[in-house]
């Protein structure tokens, strides 16, 4: 389990429910995330996931939350250990000392925190993983997608089609409160019959159902035990809904995954590996090293004087 390799994990996702992963507005409508892509002579402009997006939703959040379930943290942590396991902490700090001995006993501990990296207080600590942007199974991205595929695997052909196939619109009414009919009594004053409605319309544009994404994770010069804290996050966020974009409390973003591994080859390795022995592996180094895991955060971060 110790033996050091590079992992290159693939995915496909496929849109269940509308999908609005946002880049800004135009006017009052919202725009979907595009990327410009030269295809046939021209430029298309392509709905593209972030991966700085699939890296905080599909890894980092759902991986610190079951480190932060496992090591009883949850009412105890400082901000700043908070801060650190969710969104990898923040430089405040000068660096006046070596941390290489407090960086080696972290990524020995933290697996999941060695492929991601942070930042302590006065230190970047770079991650092994580096993840792909999600690019949209169409025409247009056919030249980018075909070649990442497992061998024998083909597209099915009605997904080759123009990106813009695959992009609808939403309109939604955000509601005004004194327009119900029990209004007036649950309120403690009149309600002006002349009052200006609050309602308000709100729109914008979306990767429809059914629109597939490729996309994937580089694990570089990583143990097994990083692939396995990986497989694990992948496999908590599928778990809880496993949304990506804005608006998952109106029942968007929601995708379905597929991945595969392309294992190294060698005398070492073989050719296969079985994700749950993975994922169980990772679960009991974090179960081990529990009290040394807790040891390390308050060393890391102390709570500040007041």
């Amino acid at each position: 389990m110790n033996q050091v390799a590079t992992y290159n994990v693939h995915a496909l996702s496929t849109v269940v429910s509308p999908l609005t992963h946002m880049s800004g507005t135009s006017g009052n409508e919202a725009m979907i995330n595009r990327e410009p892509v030269f295809y046939n002579g021209q430029t298309r402009n392509v709905p593209v996931l972030s991966g700085n997006a699939l890296r905080h939703r599909m890894v980092r959040e759902p991986g610190a939350d079951y480190l932060v379930e496992q090591l009883g943290l949850y009412g105890e942590m400082t901000i700043d250990q908070y801060n650190y396991l969710y969104n990898g902490g923040s430089l405040t700090e000068s660096s006046i000392s070596d941390n290489l001995k407090k960086i080696g006993h972290m990524q020995t501990l933290f697996p999941l925190l060695r492929l991601i990296g942070g930042s302590l207080r006065n230190q970047i600590i770079g991650g092994s993983l580096v993840v792909k942007r999600g690019v949209l199974v169409c025409e247009e991205n056919r030249a980018q997608i075909t070649p990442q595929l497992p061998d024998g695997y083909e597209l099915p052909p009605d997904m080759l089609r123009s990106s813009e196939d695959f992009i609808g619109h939403y309109q939604y009414t955000r509601g005004d409160a004194t327009k119900r009919s029990d209004a007036s009594a649950a309120v403690s004053e009149e309600i002006p019959e002349d009052r200006k409605s609050s309602m308000m319309p709100y729109s914008g544009q979306q990767v429809n159902p059914g629109a597939v994404f490729y996309h994937g994770f580089v694990l570089n010069n990583v143990s097994m035990l990083e692939v396995g804290a990986l497989l694990l996050s992948l496999q908590k966020w599928a778990d809880d809904h496993g949304t990506v974009g804005g608006s998952a409390r109106i029942g968007h973003g929601k995708i379905d995954t597929s991945i595969w591994i392309d294992a190294p080859h060698g005398d070492h390795y073989g050719g296969t590996l079985d994700p749950v022995e993975l994922t169980q592996t990772y679960m009991a180094h974090v179960a081990e090293n529990k009290d040394a895991c807790v040891q390390w955060l308050n060393d890391a971060f102390p709570e500040k004087k007041k």
